[in-house]
């Protein structure tokens, strides 16, 4: 189905009287967001008067013909949240921790890593830990001098880690580091 057999169809289901849950699913969508984006996408604005979607175009009368698919698709972008729609893009990324898992069991059976591999894929599991953590935190502000300010934003540019996250690895791997060197009264 072409992307305008598929708005026309939006359209004509909701003529239908049909809720948006159903509409959706009928056209290939879990969820009405994701038709919601789709159309926003093919120039469709949403009409509460009308209960329906009508085409508008950016500075121009509402009743144009809407925009052929060569034209749509040479001018949007891909949406990463309509790959989620894509049956052949679930099934990956539900493959996907599988064979990470059999990766993971290979490097551990194998046990031929360098240090610098190891250290590599604990740094990231560790940047994953800090990024989604579901633990009691307390806000706190500190003070950096400039120049470390400026090689933090640069390394947050370069792995695209959070300030938080960084602060966090850095503190734990201090903290783990020096911990014993620290005499205890």
């Amino acid at each position: 189905m072409t992307d305008q057999e598929k708005v026309d169809k939006v359209i004509d289901l909701y003529n239908q009287g049909l809720n948006v849950d159903d509409i959706a699913f009928q056209v290939g969508y879990s969820h009405p967001k994701s038709l919601t984006r789709f159309m926003t996408g093919m120039n469709y604005k949403w009409d509460n008067r009308k209960k329906n979607y009508e085409f508008y175009a950016k500075g121009a009368e509402t009743n144009r013909a809407p925009i052929k698919d060569k034209e749509v698709t040479s001018q949007k972008s891909v949406d990463p949240l309509d790959l989620l729609e894509n049956q052949d893009v679930l099934s990956l990324l539900q493959q996907s921790g599988v064979l990470l898992q059999l990766i993971d069991k290979q490097k551990v059976r194998s046990n031929n890593l360098s240090n610098s591999e190891k250290s590599s894929y604990s740094f990231w599991k560790k940047a994953q830990e800090f990024a989604f953590m579901r633990k009691a935190s307390y806000t706190t502000s500190v003070r950096l001098p400039v120049e470390l300010n400026d090689r933090l934003n640069k390394f947050k540019s370069d792995t695209n880690l959070t300030q938080t996250q960084i602060l966090c690895m850095s503190l734990d791997f201090f903290i783990a580091r020096f911990d014993s060197k620290v005499t205890k009264n």
